[in-house]
């Protein structure tokens, strides 16, 4: 084989390795999209990829029914306890968050039994009329969508209050008797709405958290 021949066969064999390795190495490295992961999992997925993985749904909705349930009976038992706050703040119909003796409403105290103590007295010192309806994102959010209910249903838990008083801010035992029995009635009917409502309801909390991958992760391995 002459020279030329030679050089001419080495040139091509370092091309073609030349590009086959360009070939190799601008492809991008496969992807298989969004990974669908069982809790626990996470700590075993490598760095670069944890963005890539969300929590399996079933996963998401046991941890989210276990909330539900579990404020659910923080509600009854809120219920059952028969201590409401006391509107002396506003002679309308007013949602008080906690009141002048200290007493908390439903909402409230279902997610200061979560811990969230220190949610509960920051809301009552800076925004103590709160409407959880009107609220759109903060740590108020947070927990909507991580307590297993809708916000509509956490929204019809905080009943706001009639005004128990009549000219001065002192609390009048008869309307406070007359508020605290329709207070009552109201409350059985939410948690009949409650109740009935779980199914859909509960898909619908899935829904919406499945949309907060990191509050998601936080619920489920909390």
């Amino acid at each position: 084989m002459s020279r030329l021949l030679i050089s001419a066969s080495l040139i091509a064999a370092l091309t073609t390795s030349v590009f086959a390795q360009q070939q190799r190495f601008a492809q991008p490295p496969p992807s298989s999209g969004d990974v669908a992961v069982p809790a626990g999992a996470r700590a075993d997925m490598p760095r670069m990829y944890e963005e890539r993985v969300i929590l399996d749904r079933a996963t998401v909705r046991a941890k989210l029914a276990e909330a539900r349930a579990s404020n659910l009976a923080r509600f009854r038992a809120y219920q059952m306890a028969g201590v409401f706050p006391s509107n002396t703040f506003d002679a309308r119909k007013l949602n008080v968050w906690r009141d002048a003796d200290g007493h908390l409403c439903a909402a409230a105290t279902i997610i200061n039994g979560t811990g969230m103590t220190d949610l509960v007295k920051r809301v009552a010192d800076q925004n103590n009329f709160i409407r959880l309806a009107d609220v759109k994102q903060g740590p108020l959010m947070d927990w909507i969508l991580m307590s297993g209910f809708t916000q509509d249903e956490i929204s019809a838990i905080q009943e706001p209050y009639m005004p128990v008083y009549r000219e001065q801010p002192v609390v009048e035992p008869d309307l406070k008797s007359a508020e605290n029995t329709r207070l009552i009635k109201k409350y059985k009917q939410v948690d009949a709405m409650i109740v009935k409502n779980q199914k859909k309801s509960l898909e619908l909390a899935v829904d919406r958290l499945m949309k907060h991958q990191d509050l998601a992760w936080k619920l489920v391995n909390g």
